[in-house]
């Protein structure tokens, strides 16, 4: 007699990639918190749709998560010099306090 056991961990899949997500969606697909979000859809970078009752006022709001992964691949991954430079005297300053508040 064999057993239909396992002891590999099994993940829930629900296919491919949703088309549209809600802002907690937003949030744990692509680390980007509702303000944000709301910023980016004010400004057109991303798309979104309400969906309401006829009449009514409030609604659900869902992104359109191609618009999403078009806008994050559109940003450019080099950093400014002068910013990056700021930063790591921001850096480094933060390490300084750090290693004096460890010595007291």
């Amino acid at each position: 007699m064999t057993s239909n056991f396992t002891t590999q961990p099994i993940a829930a899949n629900w296919g491919a990639d949703p088309e549209f997500c809600d802002f907690a969606g937003l949030n744990s697909r692509f680390g980007i918190g509702r303000s944000l979000g709301y910023i980016l859809i004010e400004r057109g970078d991303i798309k979104s749709k309400v969906l309401r009752r006829r009449g009514n006022i409030k609604g659900k709001r869902l992104i359109d998560c191609a618009s999403v992964r078009e806008y994050i691949g559109k940003q450019s991954d080099e950093t400014h010099p002068r910013l990056s430079r700021v930063c790591q005297k921001a850096n480094r300053v933060s390490r300084q306090k750090r290693a004096e508040r460890e010595r007291d």
